[in-house]
């Protein structure tokens, strides 16, 4: 099994904006604290001001299975969900605090 396949889910009411997925992401990826350098851009909702991960799929390998950027968040906005089969990294935008 490929350890790169898997689900990224954002949770973006979870979000605080701290940006430690961020700063996580660009440490696993390019070895600085840098948000510049990192998979994730923080994006703002206009409509309700909050603040949440937006992933750059393209960049984004899930750090080989265990993605850096779920173990930084402690609020639990990102969380990873590994699958036995597919080819695609998949990004979901969930709503509510279940879970």
């Amino acid at each position: 099994m490929d350890n790169r396949i898997g689900h990224l889910v954002v949770w973006p009411e979870r979000c605080r904006g701290c940006q430690s997925c961020q700063l996580a992401c660009s440490f696993a990826k390019a070895g600085v604290f840098n948000p510049a350098r990192s998979m994730i851009v923080m994006e703002r909702d206009v409509e309700t001001e909050h603040t949440a991960p937006l992933f750059k799929p393209i960049g984004c390998d899930l750090c080989g299975g265990d993605p850096a950027c779920v173990k930084a968040c402690k609020y639990k906005a990102i969380t990873y969900e590994p699958q036995d089969n597919g080819y695609k990294i998949l990004v979901k935008q969930r709503k509510g605090a279940s879970e």
